[in-house]
C-alpha cells in the first residue's frame, strides 16, 4: 500500500459520529483566497453559500442535500448544508475531495480497464514468485491488448466524451467513434491598453488607433504554432469544466468608444457560471501579466503614425480591469453617477 498523504481535522476524543446520506447537488470550485475565507471563517456569511442555499436541505428521508466547494489548488473541500441561511450551519472538511469527484466520474469501461490491469499486475507478481524476473513490453501488452480491452477503451473514450460539456453526441459507428462539438459562441473580454514609443513616452490609446491593424497583425505574426487552434488556451491545464467550455481565447486590439483597447475574443461552448467566468478571467489575468502578455510587451512593433512602440495588455494601476461586455457597459452607465455624488 502506497503511503497516504493529505489535510484532514482530527476531534478529540470523539465518541462517535452520526452520519448522514449526502447527495451533492453541485460542485463549486473556488479560487484565490475564497477557498480559505470559507474555510477560516465558516460562520461568517458567505456570497457563494448565498448564492446556492435553496440547494442545500434535510429532506423527510434525512438525506442530507448540500453543496461541495472545492479549492483549486489543494483540491480540499468543505461540505456545506446552509439549511437556507447565508453561512455554514452545517458542514464538514473533505480531505482531496477532487480525487473522490474523479472516482465517481470513472466510466464503467474505465473501471473495467483498471481492473484488468490490475489483473496483469497481480499476474506478474505471481510470476515473480515462481522465478521469474524480467518482462518484456511486448509480453505484456499481448496480454494486456485484447479484443475485449480495445473495445473497453473505445467504450470508455465515448463515454468520457459523452460527459464532456462541449460535445453534443459521441457514438461507435461500426468500429470508428463518430463525434460532434456542440456550437460555440463569442465572449469578449476587455482590457485597458498601455502604449510606450522608442522615447519611453506613454502614447493615448486614444491616439493609437489608428495602429490598429499593425498591431494585430504584428500579434498574428508573435503566435507559436501550438496556437493555432485554441489561441491561448492551449496552455491552460487545469482539468476543470472552463476547460471543456472555452475552446479558444485569440487576443488582439479594437477601438471601444475612441480608445484602443485589449480584446480576447473566447469561443464558448454554453454558458459560463458566475465561478467558470471568474476562473477564465483569472487566467487570461495571468497570460496578460507574466505570460504571452510579457512577452508581447517586449517587443516592437513598427507602425506608420507612432514609429515603433510597445503594447502592454496589463498594467498594476487600480483602473486595469478585464470585463465583458455587460460589465463595460454597466461601468459606463455608473460613472456618472459617481462623479455627481463627488
Amino acid at each position: 500500500m502506497k503511503r497516504l498523504h493529505f489535510n484532514s481535522t482530527l476531534n478529540h476524543k470523539r465518541d462517535g459520529y452520526n452520519t448522514y446520506y449526502v447527495s451533492v447537488e453541485k460542485v463549486v470550485t473556488l479560487y484565490g483566497n475564497e477557498f480559505l475565507r470559507l474555510k477560516n471563517d465558516t460562520l461568517d456569511d458567505n456570497y457563494w453559500i448565498a448564492r446556492y442555499h435553496n440547494l442545500m436541505r434535510i429532506d423527510i428521508n434525512d438525506i442530507a442535500h448540500c453543496v461541495l466547494f472545492v479549492d483549486s489548488e489543494s483540491g480540499d473541500g468543505i461540505l456545506v448544508d446552509s439549511e437556507g441561511a447565508k453561512y455554514a450551519r452545517k458542514s464538514q472538511f473533505i480531505p482531496n475531495a477532487r480525487a473522490l469527484i474523479e472516482n465517481n466520474e470513472l466510466t464503467e469501461a474505465e473501471r473495467r480497464i483498471h481492473e484488468r490491469l490490475k489483473e496483469i499486475a497481480a499476474d506478474i507478481a505471481e510470476k515473480t514468485h515462481c522465478g521469474e524476473s524480467r518482462f518484456e513490453p511486448e509480453e505484456v501488452l499481448t496480454e494486456i491488448i485484447t479484443d475485449d480491452l480495445r473495445s473497453n477503451i473505445m467504450q470508455a473514450v465515448i463515454e468520457m466524451l459523452r460527459e464532456r460539456d462541449d460535445i453534443l453526441s459521441a457514438e461507435m459507428i461500426g468500429q470508428s467513434v463518430k463525434a460532434e462539438a456542440k456550437p460555440t459562441h463569442s465572449l469578449k473580454l476587455y482590457c485597458p491598453l498601455v502604449v510606450i514609443n522608442e522615447d519611453c513616452d506613454k502614447i493615448s490609446c486614444e491616439f493609437a488607433v489608428g495602429c490598429a491593424d499593425e498591431i494585430n497583425e504584428f500579434i498574428q505574426e508573435f503566435s507559436l504554432p501550438e496556437e493555432e487552434r485554441r489561441g491561448l488556451m492551449a496552455y491552460y491545464d487545469k482539468e476543470t469544466s472552463v476547460c471543456e467550455k472555452v475552446y479558444s481565447a485569440f487576443p488582439s486590439v479594437r477601438e471601444v468608444n475612441g480608445e484602443l483597447m485589449g480584446i480576447f475574443d473566447c469561443q464558448i461552448s454554453g454558458e459560463l457560471t458566475d465561478s467558470e467566468l471568474e476562473e477564465l478571467r483569472g487566467y487570461l489575468k495571468g497570460q496578460a501579466s507574466d505570460g504571452w502578455g510579457e512577452g508581447l510587451e517586449q517587443r516592437e512593433i513598427e507602425t506608420g503614425k507612432l514609429g515603433n512602440i510597445c503594447v502592454s495588455f496589463f498594467n498594476n494601476g487600480a483602473s486595469w480591469s478585464l470585463q465583458t461586455e455587460e460589465e463595460m457597459e454597466i461601468s459606463r452607465n455608473e460613472e456618472p453617477e459617481m462623479n455627481l455624488k463627488m
